[in-house]
């Protein structure tokens, strides 16, 4: 199997990476041949031993690694790194990158990103080896064919009118226009949606809700995210959705604390996060802040060991999220 690169968008690349898993046939492969790794805790020989190995009882091993990339490009795109460091950068991880093509055919080795210079180092070497895919945001006319697929893949339509009120007003957060629509469209039943629709039913972001809760439960404060993430859930959000937005919000966290430990400039925070929300970006790099990365990283191993517990159908959603947030108290 080919090696894959996915940066950019921080809503793109995950909806990418779950459609690419999916086109491999690999999205119910046994427990012991699934591995995430943040880019933060990869070692070029651990990961090259775990590429290596034949998958237990499955037809593939898959091998995502979130970030790496992004590491290998501070302490900041748009500034050129020193010499010594990009060859710090280029001996660490060469050997690696030159092993790939005698992996194993049943290995899927998956890098995802936020938005990366054409310069990053890794991102140079793993091109002449990989399969790259760059995830931009839309603008302009592809913005409102965006919003228009969204919709009729949940089953809806909107009027034109409807559309440029939506992007005006929420703008290009893809993550908050998913959204919208998909309140939207559970609004309408059907119906086309109306300018007069968005006007009633988009909200402002309620961000806040899910930093409040993932501080909560980083904080073993279980009480007061599962308060926060009833509240969601009671404006019609479904336990499956705040689940995502979590991970979501965990993810970046982990990214933005990693920046910060490596002296990343914050107004170039925005693009290592893949996100267009400035509200995001500060809100995140506040909360990096307050957590470790262990903190950090130990509360998104469990959140995905519940999501994956969802997916076999082994927790119902309601009560995985119970769980999860209870977990908060250990």
């Amino acid at each position: 199997m080919p090696t894959h690169v996915l940066h950019g968008d921080s809503f793109l690349v995950p909806k990418r990476l779950a459609h690419l898993i999916a086109e491999f046939g690999a999205s119910d492969l046994l427990e012991a041949n699934r591995h995430r790794l943040l880019g933060s805790q990869a070692k070029p020989g651990e990961l090259l031993s775990m590429c290596r190995a034949l998958p237990f009882m499955d037809d593939y091993r898959l091998i995502v690694v979130e970030g790496l990339l992004g590491i290998a490009e501070s302490p900041g795109r748009g500034r050129r790194r020193g010499a010594s460091a990009e060859s710090g950068v280029t001996t660490q991880w060469q050997p690696f990158v030159e092993a790939i093509p005698q992996m194993p055919d049943t290995t899927i080795l998956i890098f995802a990103d936020g938005s990366l210079g054409a310069s990053n180092p890794m991102l140079r070497m793993l091109k002449a080896v990989s399969e790259v895919e760059a995830l931009s945001p839309p603008s302009g006319e592809a913005l409102a064919r965006w919003v228009k697929s969204a919709v009729e893949a949940k089953g809806s339509s909107i009027s034109p009118a409807a559309n440029q009120s939506i992007t005006d007003l929420v703008g290009s957060d893809l993550w908050t226009l998913d959204q919208e629509l998909e309140k939207l469209a559970l609004y309408c039943s059907g119906r086309e949606i109306q300018e007069s629709d968005v006007g009633e039913m988009v909200s402002q972001v309620r961000e806040a809700s899910i930093f409040a809760a993932v501080d909560a439960m980083i904080e073993g404060r279980p009480s007061v995210a599962l308060r926060l993430l009833h509240q969601l859930k009671d404006d019609g959000r479904e336990a499956p959705y705040i689940i995502g937005m979590v991970e979501r919000q965990l993810r970046l966290l982990a990214l933005a604390r990693d920046s910060i430990d490596r002296g990343m400039p914050p107004s170039e925070l925005k693009g290592r996060l893949g996100t267009s929300s400035d509200f995001v970006v500060r809100k995140t790099a506040e909360q990096a802040r307050r957590h470790t990365m262990p903190e950090i990283v130990w509360r998104y191993n469990q959140l995905l060991e519940t999501d994956l517990a969802i997916k076999r159908g082994k927790l119902e959603p309601d009560l995985a999220l119970e769980l999860l947030v209870g977990n908060a108290a250990a």
